[in-house]
């Protein structure tokens, strides 16, 4: 298998834009590879066969990556990797197919799953997965994760932090009920005592920062991607029918720069949106009630002195 994918690489690489030199650069470093990948050196591997993937990711080069980060315990990034291999297969060949396709299968089953479920006080928490904040769709369903622990967090006013490690294992179903412990009403009293801290300015700003850069990046891949269009336009002339081996890159650059200029775009709208209801919802501070004494003389018919007068 690893012999066959090294012949394809080497009879497609030509089609390549590249030089000479960078094409028998890539050959060599794509034999390195398959050596340490036999050896199973994989992680060594893995970078030889990045780096080939930077002259040209074919199909095989992609396999190739996926089985070193299977190897590596790196089971969701191996299956996307598969799964990329099998769309671009048919250009090798059924044999290639088949191979990829069986790899999808095996991996499949190996995978471990996870279902967060929310428990009692959890209704409305803020959860997080290794760091990364949990949508709604991923609560209840059953989110594939590699094999090994994870730190799951919760977290929802008036109420004790959530923590747990979940040990996820090959092939299993974990399944986790948050829950969440109110906090003892005598620090609710206190803490409500407190006059309040004005809020921050700086998740807003960041955020609306993000949003920012992303709006600009998808606008400068719109324009590369026009670009890209063009000379594909002129090369292959109408519906690209005619359209030559060399193109191939520039063909590569157009489906590049088309995607990540809507990722780009969804991720931009998004921040700056979330930015803008993140400063709108935060509320001002209260002001804390002001505390006053005074001396107040009196003069009257029936006494005559002072009196304290104040208000709290």
């Amino acid at each position: 298998m690893l012999r066959v994918a090294a012949v394809l690489l080497l009879l497609e690489a030509p089609a390549l834009a590249q030089d000479d030199d960078a094409l028998k650069r890539a050959r060599a470093q794509f034999q390195q590879a398959t050596e340490l990948e036999q050896a199973g050196n994989w992680a060594a591997a893995l970078q030889q066969f990045r780096e080939v993937g930077q002259v040209r990711m074919t199909p095989q080069v992609r396999f190739h990556i996926a089985v070193c980060e299977e190897n590596l315990g790196r089971l969701v990034a191996a299956l996307g990797g598969y799964e990329l291999a099998l769309a671009e297969a048919d250009a090798v060949g059924p044999d290639f197919r088949g191979e990829v396709e069986q790899s999808i299968g095996r991996l499949r089953a190996r995978i471990p799953k996870l279902v967060i479920v929310r428990g009692k006080g959890a209704a409305s928490a803020a959860m997080a997965l290794d760091g990364v904040a949990l949508g709604g769709a991923s609560i209840g369903a059953e989110v594939p994760l590699d094999p090994g622990p994870h730190a799951l967090t919760a977290k929802a006013p008036n109420h004790k932090p959530f923590q747990k490690t979940v040990e996820l294992k090959e092939g299993g179903v974990t399944r986790v009920e948050v829950t969440l412990e109110a906090l003892p009403q005598e620090l609710l009293i206190r803490a409500g005592a407190l006059p309040d801290k004005p809020p921050s300015k700086v998740v807003p700003f960041v955020v609306g920062g993000v949003g920012a850069a992303s709006l600009i990046g998808s606008g400068v891949l719109f324009v590369l991607r026009q670009g890209a269009l063009k000379d594909l336009e002129d090369a292959c002339g109408p519906g690209g029918k005619s359209c030559p081996p060399s193109m191939q890159s520039r063909y590569d650059d157009l489906k590049f720069y088309h995607y990540g200029a809507q990722v780009a775009l969804g991720v931009g709208v998004a921040a700056v949106g979330t930015a803008t209801a993140i400063l709108l919802l935060q509320k001002k501070p209260k002001e804390p009630a002001k505390t006053s004494l005074a001396l107040v003389p009196v003069a009257g018919a029936s006494e005559v002195g002072a009196r304290l007068s104040g208000a709290f």
